[in-house]
C-alpha cells in the first residue's frame, strides 16, 4: 500500500506540469533586496513606481534590453533532511549505503516539514524597455515584461502517507494548490512634477501607467477538500477540488493527444485584460525621498482552450490493499478533465511604500567616502494570485559607490512568506552603458544549507 501511496504523491508534484512559472528585472532594486519604491529611476522604475520617471536621472534616454529575474525555493524539503536522511550511511568498508529509516527518524523528518509547505519558480523577462525624459514635461517609459511562474502547496500529511503509507487516522490534505501563469505586458508609464509644490515638501511627483496584457497560460485552483481517515479494518477518502485552465493555442493538445506547434513570438492570447500602475514620490526634506505605489490593479479574462480539472468522490472500502482500491485512489487524486467556463484572474496587486536617505546630502552621512544611497520598503500583496502572496514583506536596501562606475549592492529582507534573506549585487556602471547582476540569496554562496532558494538576475541598459 505504501507504494500506491509513493505513486500518487508523485502524481500530485507532478500536476502543476501537467495542469499546464515582483521586481524581479529590476536588477539594481534585486541586489538591494529588491527595495526600490522611491530609489528606482528610468526604465527600473517601470512596473515599480511610475512617479519615479519624471525624476532627474543621469541622461534623458534609456534603453534597456533582455533584462531578466529567474528565483525558485522550496521549504518542503530542507538540506538538514537531505544530508542526515537521504546521503547514506558508511558501511565498513567505509562505502556509503543506503538509511534505512525508523519510525523515529520518519516523525523526525515530519516535524522539519511545514504544516503547509510551498514549491515556486518565477520569471521575468523584459524584452525592451525605454524612456525618455524632459525637465518640462516630466518622463514617459515603455516596457515589454513576460512574466511565467508555477507554484504549488502540499500539506504535510502527503510525505506522512510516503512515509507511513496507510494512516491509522484522519489526515486532512485540505490547502492543497497548484498554480501557473504565463502573461505579457505592454506598459505605458508617465511620470510628472506637480506644478505647485506643497508647503511642507520640497517636490512632489505623482505617475500613472497603464498595461495591456495578454494572458498565454494560466492554471489555478479554485478550491481544495481532501481528507483520507483508516484503521486496520476500513479506509475512507473523500475528495472535492477544482482547478481551472486555459491556454494558447500552441499549448492546447489535438484530437490525438499531442501538443500542437503552431509557435509564434506573438500568438493569439488566451485570455485579455487591462492592468494599472499608480505612484508618487516626494522629498520631504534635503536627502530623505518617500515614494509609495500601487501595482498590477486589474484581471485577466480566460476564453480559449478552457478545461476544468475536477473531482468529487467519496471512497469507503473494508479493503484498502486491493487494486481497485488502489485505482480508485489514484483516480481521487488526479481527478477528471472536462470542458471549463470562460474565468477571471486578479493581476498580483502589491503596495508598496518606502524611503530612501542619500549620504552626499545629509550632514550627518557626509563624512562617508563617495556615495551611499539607503533604502527601506514595504510591500503588502493585496492577493494571492499568480505567485502574489499576503503576507506583509520589509527590506533594507544599500547602494554604495566608493569607486563611481563599480557600484556595490546590498539588502535584507524579511517576510513575504520567505525566510530572511541576504540579497547582493553590483554594477559598471559607465557614462552611456551599464551592466547590473544580482541574487537575492547570497548565503547560497557560503553555505548548501540555503539552497532552499536559488535567485539570480541580470540586465543591460545604454543611455543616450
Amino acid at each position: 500500500m505504501r507504494k500506491a501511496y509513493s505513486r500518487i504523491l508523485i502524481l500530485v508534484v507532478l500536476v502543476p506540469g501537467s495542469l499546464a512559472a515582483q521586481g524581479l528585472n529590476d536588477i539594481r532594486g534585486v541586489g538591494m533586496g529588491r527595495s526600490s519604491v522611491a530609489g528606482s529611476r528610468g526604465v527600473n522604475a517601470l512596473g515599480i513606481n511610475p512617479a519615479n520617471l519624471g525624476l532627474e536621472d543621469r541622461l534623458p534616454f534609456t534603453l534597456s534590453l533582455m533584462n531578466f529575474g529567474f528565483r525558485t525555493g522550496s521549504d518542503l524539503i530542507s538540506y538538514d533532511i537531505y544530508e542526515n536522511y537521504f546521503t547514506g550511511v558508511p558501511d565498513s568498508t567505509g562505502k556509503r549505503v543506503p538509511k534505512f529509516l525508523t519510525d523515529a527518524d520518519k516523525n523526525k523528518i515530519l516535524s522539519l516539514i511545514p504544516a503547509a509547505g510551498a514549491t515556486q519558480a518565477e520569471m521575468e523577462l523584459t524584452e525592451l524597455a525605454a524612456d525618455i525624459r524632459t525637465e518640462r514635461f516630466g518622463g514617459i517609459g515603455f516596457g515589454i515584461t513576460e512574466h511565467v511562474g508555477a507554484k504549488f502547496n502540499l500539506p504535510r500529511e502527503y510525505f506522512s502517507l510516503l512515509l507511513f503509507g496507510t494512516p491509522v487516522s484522519s489526515l486532512d490534505l485540505s490547502g492543497t494548490a497548484v498554480s501557473a501563469w504565463w502573461w505579457r505586458e505592454y506598459n505605458v508609464s508617465y511620470g510628472f512634477r506637480f506644478p505647485i509644490t506643497p508647503p511642507f515638501v520640497k517636490d512632489l511627483y505623482a505617475g500613472i501607467g497603464v498595461k495591456l496584457v495578454r494572458g498565454y497560460a494560466i492554471a489555478q485552483t479554485e478550491h481544495y477538500a481532501g481528507s483520507i481517515t483508516s484503521s486496520p479494518q476500513l479506509l475512507q477518502a473523500n475528495f472535492n477540488f477544482l482547478v481551472d485552465r486555459s491556454g494558447a493555442d500552441f499549448l492546447a493538445q489535438d484530437s490525438t493527444g499531442n501538443s500542437k506547434s503552431n509557435f509564434s513570438p506573438f500568438p493569439d492570447p488566451a485570455g485579455t485584460g487591462t492592468g494599472i500602475d499608480l505612484g508618487i514620490s516626494s522629498e520631504v526634506i534635503t536627502g530623505i525621498r518617500v515614494g509609495m505605489s500601487m501595482t498590477d490593479i486589474g484581471r485577466i479574462s480566460w476564453d480559449k482552450n478552457l478545461v476544468q480539472t475536477s473531482a468529487s468522490a467519496s471512497i469507503v472500502t473494508t479493503d484498502p490493499l486491493s487494486q481497485a482500491t488502489q485505482d480508485s485512489l489514484k483516480t481521487a487524486f488526479k481527478g477528471k478533465n472536462g470542458p471549463g467556463t470562460p474565468f477571471t484572474s486578479a493581476l498580483p496587486t502589491t503596495f508598496r511604500l518606502g524611503a530612501t536617505l542619500e549620504s552626499e546630502k545629509l550632514p550627518f552621512l557626509s563624512f562617508l567616502p563617495g556615495k551611499m544611497l539607503l533604502e527601506m520598503d514595504y510591500l503588502q500583496g493585496l492577493n494571492n494570485s499568480m505567485g502574489n502572496v499576503t503576507t506583509p514583506r520589509a527590506s533594507l536596501g544599500m547602494e554604495y559607490r566608493i569607486i563611481p562606475l563599480l557600484p556595490l549592492r546590498a539588502g535584507i529582507a524579511v517576510g513575504g512568506g520567505d525566510q530572511f534573506r541576504l540579497a547582493a549585487g553590483f554594477g559598471i556602471d559607465l557614462y552611456g552603458f551599464s551592466f547590473d547582476l544580482a541574487t537575492e540569496n547570497l548565503g547560497l554562496l557560503f553555505s548548501l544549507k540555503d539552497f532552499n532558494l536559488f535567485s539570480i538576475a541580470a540586465g543591460l541598459r545604454i543611455r543616450l
